[in-house]
């Protein structure tokens, strides 16, 4: 590793532990406070990102974004980072009082059926309080974490996961592993909203763009033989929801290409009916339909929508033939 990596290694490492050990030494409302204060410093200074949640925004839901919409994206973000540390650290007591389930018997329903399941959301609400789902439901789960280049800052994020129950699988072998889980008939949970690679050539319809969406989440499903539970979370009035819906078979969409092509937009579809319901607590500042750079040069949600569509013209003209 060189000096400059090595020092920013460092720096994110210790920043990262400070930062936790600064939360949890705070009473929550001096805590989300903060968070609050410095992501209004990011929409402040950081003019791209508020630019992409922004374009992003008006381009999906169809209407001018006010300004105030746009810091209270930023400012939500700031009270996931919060909770996503002071929750880790509640007791089982805590977290019931704090979390409110609904949809039980839909899960429990999936679950009496003896198979896998497949419990996937999109970066919705805090996305990180449904690592204490086995604390709340009392049912074990699965969960991919991404692997960072300093083994000692993977070491602090898994610990604040892994203390709210979930099993923490790592990415390398990562599709077979989560398959063998749910043919034993283990539920694993995925977050299905990011983009994908234009290689994969999957083009998933979301708020009528199309949007590159990676097929693994689709394709461990099926080939997993596995029930499709939707999951989301959002916190309204200080309180986190976290609401189930009724699984679905993987089986009745089909195999191969055309399975995951189904699957995916259902999975799709899922996750922008809650966005819609609830435009604040999306994570708008990833860039979903196009790379972040490709910012740059585009101006108006008009200019967007165009770029995004010539953009899944060329994935689509690529894309061979059967």
């Amino acid at each position: 590793m060189k000096p400059l990596e090595r020092i920013s290694s460092a720096s994110q490492y210790w920043g990262t532990l400070g930062m936790i050990r600064l939360i949890r030494s705070m009473p929550y409302p001096v805590a989300t406070a903060l968070g609050r204060s410095i992501m209004i410093l990011v929409w402040a200074f950081m003019p791209l990102r508020r630019k992409i949640v922004k374009i992003q925004m008006q381009a999906a839901l169809g209407f001018e974004i006010p300004l105030s919409l746009v810091l209270k994206v930023f400012m939500n973000q700031g009270e996931i980072l919060v909770d996503a540390i002071k929750y880790a650290y509640m007791s089982d007591a805590q977290i019931r009082s704090k979390i409110i389930v609904e949809g039980k018997e839909y899960l429990e329903e999936a679950l009496a059926t003896g198979r896998g399941l497949m419990m996937f959301t999109g970066h919705i609400g805090n996305w990180e309080i449904l690592s204490n789902f086995p604390r709340l439901v009392d049912t074990q789960f699965c969960i991919m974490a991404d692997l960072r280049k300093d083994a000692r800052l993977d070491t602090i994020i898994n610990d604040l996961r892994s203390r709210s129950g979930a099993t923490i699988l790592p990415p390398k072998g990562m599709a077979l592993m989560l398959i063998k889980e749910l043919r034993k008939g283990k539920p694993i949970g995925m977050i299905v909203d990011q983009r994908g690679k234009p290689k994969d050539g999957l083009l998933c319809d979301i708020f009528g763009l199309p949007a590159i969406t990676n097929p693994a989440y689709a394709f461990i499903t099926i080939k997993g033989n596995a029930l499709a539970l939707p999951v989301y979370t959002v916190k309204q009035h200080g309180v986190h929801r976290i609401c189930i819906e009724k699984a679905v078979d993987s089986a009745d969409y089909g195999e191969g290409e055309d399975g995951i092509q189904r699957l995916s937009d259902f999975m799709q579809s899922f996750v922008a009916s809650v966005v819609k319901q609830y435009p604040d607590q999306w994570f708008w500042m990833h860039s979903r339909w196009i790379r972040r750079k490709n910012f740059k040069k585009i101006k108006t949600a008009e200019g967007f929508k165009n770029f995004v569509l010539a953009n899944a013209g060329q994935i689509r003209s690529r894309k061979p033939k059967t």
